[in-house]
């Protein structure tokens, strides 16, 4: 357990807990939470989910933005927590199914740790985040199954710090959907 790692945790958790009470200040925590993370995978040789990390950067000033726009804007915008029909997640689950194979075969080659697995992680994470940011309802389950998939990747890598926070993000992914299917606009799952 290093301290590079209880800070990604941290920040994680902060980040987790603030936005599943759909407060604007969860994005600088997960800023922080992944910019100390890429150096930890990087070390893990995790270097997709490194790249992953890099894009929750770019996402949390992405979903910063959008979240702290006027509450006028946002709701004209759309940005009212929302639920999609599984008919439109289809091409997000779709799109997640062509690019895991290919990310995984690219860093195979690459020294990857796991690449197959880290790029089914990343590649869903991407989409999550993404829909997490225009706050649709179903962010949370696909949250659920992801965070699930790295306890097991970061026990194998004896990240147990890691594990354990992957573990607490999954009980969070379940308590923040509930917390925004409480407040969700359209009512037709």
């Amino acid at each position: 357990m290093s301290l590079l790692e209880i800070g990604v945790a941290a920040f994680g958790a902060v980040y987790v807990v603030l936005a599943a009470r759909n407060n604007a200040w969860c994005w600088p925590a997960g800023i922080i939470s992944a910019a100390l993370c890429i150096v930890f995978d990087v070390q893990l040789k995790y270097y997709l989910d490194a790249i992953l990390q890099a894009y929750y950067v770019a996402a949390g000033f992405y979903g910063w933005y959008l979240w702290t726009r006027s509450t006028n804007a946002a709701a004209s915008a759309g940005l009212s927590i929302t639920a999609y029909p599984l008919k439109k997640q289809l091409p997000f689950i779709a799109l997640g199914i062509v690019l895991t194979p290919a990310f995984g075969y690219v860093f195979s080659g690459l020294g990857n740790a796991y690449p197959y697995l880290d790029a089914l992680t990343a590649v869903f994470s991407f989409i999550a985040t993404y829909l997490t940011a225009k706050r649709i309802l179903q962010s949370w389950l696909w949250w659920i199954l992801i965070d699930i998939l790295l306890i097991g990747q970061y026990i194998v890598k004896d990240a147990n710090v890691l594990a354990f926070f992957y573990f607490f993000l999954t009980i969070m992914a379940f308590y923040g959907y509930f917390q925004w299917r409480k407040k969700f606009v359209v009512h037709d799952l």
